[in-house]
This record gives C-alpha cells, structure tokens and sequence, in this order.
C-alpha cells in the first residue's frame, strides 16, 4: 500500500478504526511500510492493547505529536507524508508543514481502499443487514393501529437492538403526504389506513453499516395512482439491480434507471441518487449519482434505491443493499419487494 519512503498520517475516527479496528473515540495513526504506531490518551491504554495488534502505544501525555511524527519520519526515512485533506484542522495542517517533509492528500488511496470490502468486511455488511431486514419485517407483520410514525420507530430500533445491532446507524419513517419527504424523520403523525409507510433503516454490527428501504401499504384499498407509482419504482429498482456487475459505470446505472421512470413522465420527482457505497461509513464510495461516475469493481458493496415523491400524494422508495460481483450481484436485503398489504384487523 505505503512505498518506503511514505507515512500515512489518520485522524479521522473510521479510518482509524478500519486500520486498527480502534474503537475509542480519539486516537491518531501514523503508518509507514513496515511500523504502525497509535497516539492516545492514557485512559485507552488497556483497549488499545487489545484491540490493535502490532502497534506500538504512544501515550499523548506531554508530548507534541507532530514533534513525534517527525522523529518517527526520520528514523523510517520518511520523505513524504499522505493525509486526509477533509479531515485535517488546519492548526493541524500548519503544524504538519513544520515538519518539512512533502504532504500529500491522501483521500484517493485511502477510498480506493475502503471501496473493496475483504471477506471480513463482507460478513460483518451481511450481518447488519440480516439484524435490520428482520427487525422490518418482524415488526411490520405485527403492525395493529393505533399507532404514530414515532412509536413505529421505537418498535423497529428495539427490535434491531434485541436481533444484536450495536447501535441504530439512521431510522426514516413516514406516512401518507409525509411520504413526499425523502429524508423524513419519524413524527406523531398516525398511521392511517389507505396510505403508503416507508421504512428506510440502518444499524451499525461490528463496526459495520446496513441499509434497507421497503414501503408498505397499510389496509386493503390502495389508489391506482399510488400503486401505479410503487409498480414504477419497484421495476425502476429491478432494473438498477439488474445491470449492476463488474466493470459497469455507475453514471451509467443511475442514467439508466431515471430514464425509465422518465417514460412515465415520473422523472422531476425522483430527487435524489440511486445509489451510494457502504461498510465503515453508512454513505460512502461510490456513489450512483448524475454527477460523480465510477467503475464498479467486485466486492464493493453499493445501495439500489430509486423513489418517487410527490407532494400532498406521498411517495414510495424501495432499496437494497448489495455486493457487486464480476457477473452480477449478490444481494444481502433479498426479502420480498412486491406490493404488500398490511392487514390491520
């Protein structure tokens, strides 16, 4: 990864943990070739200890790290030093260039990294999706009225948590006209019969992000006009998944899938990417979006969630996450898009 003349300064918290799986909340790396070395205050020691194999302690107890650094810097030859350019204050930036030694951004290696998911990655992605898929569908196969968006919500993160989600990433719930809104957040608004409940919802397993969106229909009387508009976005997110694969623009997928919801003149009000990376971070690299392109590679793991909002109708989203492969996908939120009724006798 590194060349031997190179260091590798980390502040930021995922980064961090995804070289030292660290979890405390404050801590700085420095990597070389072949030394690892790990900044904390004093009340981290014993964690530290057992959580970051192969790295020397460096308690920040009266010292200056950035002295430290170039001390370590000389004694590895280091003549060049990559760091994180959105992360770095700049108090820290100022004195880094004291160092005299030549900086360097180094966000694109560090996300070409992460991008690609080893087989870790991959079980700890697939278990936190497995933990938020049962905890929507064990929920929502019990759903009786009365009851408000919020109260729905404390349902699905008790849930989460009893099926072994360390923490709740985000939790959306909304329903009826507030389903217009794509980043709406649970209110005590009720649930009522004849409307539309989207539920899109993330947990953190081992240090590792999911994220689902289903939307159900609540009673047994749906409008042509919202089913119409959960068939489009159903087939819109069939299709997106459909073309994902190795070596595949993600421009291209985004392009591809707005266009079929522009067919049905639905276009203006899909307002938002079709997709994003996960894993350390909830949104991460690649995105599917209009404005940023990529080429999928195997074992990235991205999202598939287009949807339609219109306001004082509602709306509808449908997302899956998934891992690109070099022929397809493998999708790790696979339980059932088709149109669902939720019977509230």
């Amino acid at each position: 990864m590194l060349k031997c003349n190179q260091g590798l300064l980390l502040l930021k918290r995922e980064n961090i943990f995804y070289f030292s799986r660290f979890t405390g909340s404050k801590s700085i790396l420095f990597l070389t070739q072949n030394k690892k070395y790990i900044f904390i205050q004093e009340k981290y020691y014993e964690q530290v200890k057992q959580q970051c194999e192969g790295f020397e302690i460096i308690l920040e107890k009266n010292i200056d790290v950035m002295e430290e650094i170039k001390n370590i810097a000389i004694e590895n030859s280091i003549d060049e030093i990559l760091f994180e350019e959105e992360t770095i204050s700049l108090l820290e930036y100022k004195k880094l260039e004291k160092i005299g030694i030549s900086l360097t951004n180094g966000n694109q290696l560090l996300y070409n990294l992460r991008m690609i998911k080893s087989e870790f990655e991959l079980k700890a992605i697939k278990k936190s999706c497995e933990i938020v898929e049962k905890a929507i569908f064990s929920v929502m196969n019990k759903l009786k009225l009365p009851m408000s968006e919020r109260e729905l919500a404390l349902l699905l993160e008790f849930e989460a948590k009893k099926l072994g989600a360390d923490s709740i990433d985000f939790l959306i719930v909304v329903s009826g006209e507030r389903g217009a809104l794509p980043h709406g957040r649970p209110s005590n608004k009720e649930l009522l019969p004849n409307e539309f409940v989207t539920v899109d919802f993330g947990v953190v397993y081992s240090g590792y992000h999911s994220d689902i969106t289903r939307t159900f229909f609540l009673g047994d009387t749906c409008s042509d006009r919202l089913k119409e508009i959960y068939n489009i976005v159903k087939e819109a997110q069939e299709l997106g998944l459909s073309l994902v694969k190795e070596g595949v623009s993600t421009r291209f997928i985004d392009k591809s899938v707005r266009e079929y919801i522009k067919q049905f003149n639905y276009d203006k009000f899909f307002v938002h990417g079709l997709g994003h990376g996960i894993g350390i971070e909830g949104h991460e690299l690649p995105y599917l979006n209009e404005t940023q392109d990529y080429i999928l590679k195997e074992n990235m793991v991205i999202t598939i969630e287009p949807g339609i909002y219109i306001e004082g109708i509602g709306g509808a989203r449908i997302e899956d996450t998934v891992i690109v492969k070099k022929d397809g996908f493998v999708n790790l939120t696979p339980s059932s898009k088709e149109f669902k009724e939720i019977d509230l006798c």
